[in-house]
């Protein structure tokens, strides 16, 4: 996010802002697409085992934590997309401004999926944190890749 952040910054500075920046989105873009196409495949994957072991309130949850997931994945994604105009400074201090949003959003599904659904929460967590173990994921293959090639040159 911070990188994206960054890239933009550079290119502004540069003064290659709008071919630069249009082709950062282009790619930020792509990312974030092939993010919620993994975010589908793992789902998918989880969904079917979870089913086929018979237990209905864990599939429950744990696509309703997927969903979440995504939405929460969108939602920073449209948050880095909007600080564009915006000043380093202000930039990050919009993003961290967002957490109160998506926590209170968080408090409100925890509590609407144990009060009036009833699924399984731990289901729903795992769900959840599909996404952030896919990032963590990526981003590491992107290290492991720019160390690899670093090593090459």
């Amino acid at each position: 996010m911070y990188q994206t952040i960054a890239a933009l910054r550079r290119a502004n500075k540069k003064g290659k802002g709008g071919m630069a920046k249009a082709t950062c989105m282009k790619n930020y873009q792509f990312k974030v697409r092939n993010m919620l196409a993994q975010i589908a495949l793992v789902g998918t994957i989880l969904c079917t085992l979870t089913y086929m072991y018979g237990n209905a309130k864990a599939t429950a949850g744990l696509l309703i934590g997927l969903v979440t997931g995504s939405l929460y994945f969108l939602y920073l994604f449209r948050q880095v997309e909007n600080v564009q105009v915006f000043s380093v400074k202000q930039a990050v201090e919009h993003i961290r401004g967002g957490w109160i949003v998506r926590l209170a959003a968080m408090v409100v599904i925890l509590i609407f999926i144990t009060h009036v659904l009833k699924v399984n929460m731990l289901a729903f967590v795992a769900g959840f944190f599909v996404m952030p173990a896919l990032l963590f994921l990526n981003g590491l293959l992107l290290v492991i890749q720019q160390i690899v090639d670093a090593k090459k040159m």
